[in-house]
């Protein structure tokens, strides 16, 4: 790193280090962002690509405005200003390979394929590149389909030729005894390379160990047949008979396969790569074995295509501490160390950040036994990447934010993956930047408003609850669909009111109900003559009050002036959804309606919910509770990891677009298969959208009676628009 500058390290979980500071980057939006401005090498990216990079297929209405935010924050973690420069329509990142691990990798790379000395020199510049990797290409990052996942599946796929291309110089330098062990790694790891396998059958041929190498070929066959149904290609069929008939073409120049290997030996290196035309030629040794190999070896598609990048991160992180060390001929053979997949730690741990305290407390026990009962179930069918998710809890509050930090400081200290909470739309506005930063994945199972679509969380919130959007348009639909042909709209002055009553309007008036008035009143009031009047002066079919405790001075001053539920529909939210009874006159709320978020907790999940805590009755929240844990972990099961960006990543993938599934264990078979899932879970439909939000979301329609209480009517689903 060049004195004052910076280093930027993608050849593994990504790292920035600027002025003597090193940053993991975990956030999957920022991850993207890096990763498709190096794609650009240098060049203008355009804004428009960047936003396909962040939000493939599916970007939100303000993905151009998130773009800016994006750069900036990059900026920032860089630490210059200067790196990032808007150019034409798109951005550009200014830095050379002496500061990007990933381009001098590709400079090393080519310089060995063009290596004119010795092969020794060749083996030392290999080496040299493969050095800078510490795992896959932006490692734990969860990058999605896109210009930034396809930048890191070359480098990955660059990485794999240039191991296969080291692996040849070394058995030109006859360095295969030490070898064998290396390549049993390899094609244990990555087993449908058939390179792999022909490298390591020659290495044990030339170190005198024919049956062994004979051995080697049916192994691979046996894996290719398993795994794809096919035969070895013409390469490893060749060299299979090449070596039942001991071929000398198969010898080093002057030795036999029974004897020491020769420092003189012909060259093998691989077939010229289509984008490298000066790559070192085959060996004379192999041409006639070689005959019909394809310029590059022959890439298949696995049935678990997972597996195969899995394979190669093992497999190329073997060999990254032995690159390093001082080279010896004939070197002892080395056991080959296990490697985590997907990254992580291999435990999935989960944290409730749940209210025990404050204002929301009734909630905080039934959504923390829908999140444990989930962790039950998970473990009971194989837990997450084969061991069982770890639960951890800490109260939430929700008066004082400094009750929630601190209970997400003592899950960093934790290594938790997965936040399940909080359950208040201000608190979860606090905690955004630690969590995110510190790559935890978050899911409330019960924040709706809406500023949390558009807020700056490095694309790590997500919540299993409908926004407050959704309920305004479902009061629209309730007003139209009981026969109001006019409505007026009584509304709290503050952002709930605001997105509430915004949805509530769009949507009567696509139902036809024409708007009379817009009434605004500020928090606590307790006056209503001059709304009332108004409301008497217009007489709308409908009213629809949206507010907390000032709802019941409204619906006095309304029975004041003759207006009750009876003589006109009224239509009452989730703050407002209360028990009347001896706050009004008697029977005045008979007959009006009310909405409440959250699918109502039935049948065998709820007995199983009481049964777990049988003094606790209300299950408010309790479904969307569960169904966070559930999506977390299949989300790790399909990233093959338990990092919280890269549980993030895979949060919309689990939700959409595949084969349907119910529960953990018939969703986690899928996601273990490589089959493309789609988990509906006891709070209804899930579907994610590019924000975050559930496309879909369930809500419950109440009736007042006579006594002015309230109970449940009927479920509904609404879908935005």
């Amino acid at each position: 790193m060049t004195d004052g500058g910076v280093e930027i390290r993608v050849l593994g979980p990504i790292e920035i280090r600027h002025g003597g500071r090193k940053t993991r980057l975990t956030a999957p939006k920022e991850c993207a962002l890096l990763a498709a401005l190096l794609a650009g090498s240098g060049t203008s990216v355009p804004a428009a690509r960047l936003i396909d990079a962040l939000w493939p297929g599916d970007p939100p209405p303000s993905a151009a405005h998130n773009v800016r935010l994006y750069v900036a924050r990059l900026r920032r973690r860089l630490g210059d200003g200067d790196r990032i420069v808007h150019a034409g329509q798109g951005y550009a990142l200014m830095a050379g390979p002496e500061e990007i691990d990933a381009l001098r990798f590709e400079e090393l790379l080519g310089t060995a394929r063009r290596a004119s000395g010795t092969p020794a020199d060749a083996a030392r510049l290999y080496q040299e590149a493969l050095a800078l990797w510490r795992g896959s290409a932006f490692e734990g990052a969860g990058l999605s389909s896109g210009p930034a996942r396809d930048y890191a599946v070359r480098l990955d796929e660059l990485r794999a030729a240039a191991v296969e291309e080291w692996a040849d110089v070394e058995l030109d330098l006859g360095h295969h005894r030490s070898l064998i062990s290396e390549l049993r790694g390899l094609t244990a790891a990555a087993p449908l390379r058939e390179r792999l396998h022909a490298q390591l059958m020659l290495a044990l041929y030339r170190s005198g160990r024919q049956a062994e190498a004979l051995d080697a070929y049916q192994t691979a066959r046996r894996t290719l047949a398993v795994e794809l149904g096919l035969e070895p290609g013409p390469e490893l069929r060749a060299l299979q008979s090449a070596i039942l008939s001991a071929d000398p073409a198969l010898d080093h120049a002057g030795a036999t396969h029974l004897a020491p290997a020769s420092d003189q030996v012909e060259a093998i290196r691989p077939a010229p790569a289509v984008d490298h035309p000066e790559t070192i030629r085959p060996a004379p040794a192999l041409d006639h074995l070689q005959a019909t190999r394809p310029t590059l070896v022959r890439l298949t598609r696995a049935s678990r295509p997972w597996a195969i990048a899995a394979g190669l991160v093992l497999a190329l992180t073997v060999i990254a501490g032995y690159l390093t060390l001082p080279r010896l001929e004939e070197p002892a053979p080395r056991t080959t160390p296990a490697v985590a997949e997907g990254g992580g730690d291999g435990v999935l741990t989960v944290g409730t950040l749940l209210p025990r305290t404050g204002l929301l407390y009734f909630i905080g026990s039934s959504t923390s036994n829908g999140a444990k009962l989930a962790v039950a179930d998970v473990n009971a069918a194989g837990g997450v990447l084969g061991r069982p998710v770890r639960l951890l809890d800490a109260d939430s509050g929700d008066t004082e934010p400094d009750i929630a930090t601190r209970g997400v400081a003592q899950f960093i200290d934790q290594n938790v993956d997965l936040i399940v909470g909080p359950a208040s739309n201000k608190l979860s506005l606090s905690i955004l930047d630690p969590a995110a930063d510190a790559g935890i994945a978050i899911i409330s199972p019960s924040t709706t408003a809406g500023y949390l679509s558009t807020a700056y969380d490095q694309g790590m919130y997500f919540r299993t609850s409908a926004a407050d959007t959704l309920q305004g348009r479902l009061l629209g639909l309730l007003a139209a669909e009981d026969g109001n042909r006019t409505a007026t709209i009584v509304t709290l002055d503050d952002d709930y009111g605001a997105e509430v009553a915004d949805a509530a309007e769009r949507s009567l008036a696509a139902q036809g109900v024409r708007l009379l008035d817009r009434l605004v009143f500020e928090p606590g009031t307790d006056g209503f003559a001059r709304h009332v009047a108004t409301i008497a002066e217009t007489r709308p079919d409908a009213l629809v009050m949206i507010g907390y405790e000032e709802t019941v001075a409204l619906v006095r001053e309304l029975h004041e002036q003759g207006f009750t539920a009876r003589n006109q529909s009224w239509y009452l939210v989730d703050a407002n959804l209360i028990h009347y009874a001896g706050e009004v006159p008697e029977g005045v709320m008979a007959g009006a309606k009310g909405t409440l978020a959250g699918a109502e907790a039935t049948g065998a999940f709820a007995a199983r919910m009481r049964a777990a805590d049988p003094g606790h009755d209300d299950l408010s929240y309790a479904a969307e509770s569960y169904d966070a844990v559930v999506l977390g972990a299949l989300a790790a099961e399909a990233a093959r990891s338990d990092l919280g960006q890269s549980i993030a990543a895979r949060l919309a993938d689990v939700s959409s677009g595949g084969r349907r599934c119910t529960s953990y264990r018939e969703c986690a078979e899928l996601a273990r298969a490589g089959v493309d899932l789609d988990y509906d879970g006891v709070s209804g439909r899930i579907e994610f959208d590019s924000n975050g939000d559930v496309r879909e979301g369930a809500f419950g329609v109440y009736a007042y009676d006579e006594s002015d209480d309230y109970e449940l009517v009927t479920t509904r689903l609404v879908r935005g628009s």
